[in-house]
């Protein structure tokens, strides 16, 4: 069956301050929607559709140059379910496991996706929660057990009462995977019955559990994976967590840092070994350094090509 993935993407996020819609803000030189899109990608989906709403426009020209990416419009904003509602009224229904993710949650790794899509058919499931145990959980839904310990429902932070707030501690991400089938037959039971008026897709969980389908959860091994960008701050502090994760990989294969927390590097820059990256270097879009080379200090090149053993100090490069 093939895999399909769902990104929600029509937000306005008014917390950005900003003109522009908040998935299209960039973390290390990309939009925050791409990385949903391309953690997508890596863990093998075969169809990616983006909900797009706010700033529509400036949405669809990120994947402008992307076949594998289709976007569809949600004209009125009504809520998550209302999201996939949207999508199977576009495409028709969906078949095979299809993934939901957030357009605002860059750091999710592909593997972690990859681990939702196996627990789903391993066990046959309507429904996979992907969960995660914050620090703090304020703000989350809340994944609500029974005494055998499956799940029973998802209860939204504004829905839970002050004794759920406090004991429950096991938090939605954000991210499902569904049997694509069973979803298009029984998204439209969602209703409206919350604190916001909206159709909660977390709500399938509930659904699920009275039908009698299968519903489980798997527990990211690291919640960062699911910090979501709200404001500019929590932008900052997710950049923070992708550098420190691309350097350590990059260091790793052979590449030296001085200074790694004054390095910047973009997901699609290629680095050859025995090469030293020096503070304020910065590495966008498809750049390819080559082996033995020194880069910086104060270096920032966008689409480059550097051959083998040299020195570029100083230096903006671009194309």
């Amino acid at each position: 069956m093939p895999i399909n993935a769902i990104v929600l993407a029509a937000g306005e996020g008014t917390r950005m301050k900003s003109r522009h819609p908040k998935v299209a803000h960039k973390l290390l030189d990309k939009p925050l929607v791409w990385w949903s899109v391309n953690a997508a990608r890596e863990a093998g989906a075969d169809r990616i559709i983006v909900v797009v709403g706010n700033g529509a426009d400036e949405v669809r020209a990120i994947f402008a140059n992307d076949a594998d990416v289709e976007c569809v419009e949600q004209a009125q904003r009504l809520g998550t379910g209302h999201a996939v509602r949207c999508v199977r009224d576009a495409i028709g229904g969906f078949e095979g496991p299809t993934v939901v993710l957030t357009g605002d949650t860059p750091l999710v790794r592909a593997q972690t996706i990859r681990d939702l899509i196996d627990e789903t058919r391993a066990n046959h499931n309507a429904c996979t929660v992907l969960t995660m145990c914050p620090p703090d959980p304020t703000g989350y839904g809340r994944i609500r057990r029974s005494a055998d310990g499956s799940v029973q429902a998802i209860v939204e932070h504004k829905d839970c009462t002050p004794e759920e707030q406090e004991s429950l501690t096991e938090c939605n991400s954000g991210i499902f995977c569904f049997c694509g089938s069973r979803l298009t037959a029984n998204i439209d039971k969602i209703g409206t019955n919350n604190a916001q008026g909206e159709y909660y897709l977390t709500d399938m969980v509930g659904i699920y559990v009275q039908m009698g389908e299968p519903v489980s959860a798997v527990c990211a091994p690291d919640y960062s994976e699911m910090l979501g960008i709200n404001s500019r701050s929590q932008l900052a502090v997710a950049t923070k967590v992708m550098q420190n994760r691309i350097n350590e990989q990059l260091m790793a294969e052979g590449v030296t840092m001085l200074s790694p927390a004054n390095v910047w590097v973009g997901p699609q820059v290629s680095v050859g070994r025995d090469t030293e990256l020096w503070p304020g270097t910065m590495l966008w879009g498809t750049t390819t350094i080559g082996e033995e080379c020194v880069i910086g200090p104060n270096a920032r090149l966008t689409n480059a090509t550097v051959a083998d053993g040299q020195v570029v100090q100083d230096t903006v490069i671009e194309g």
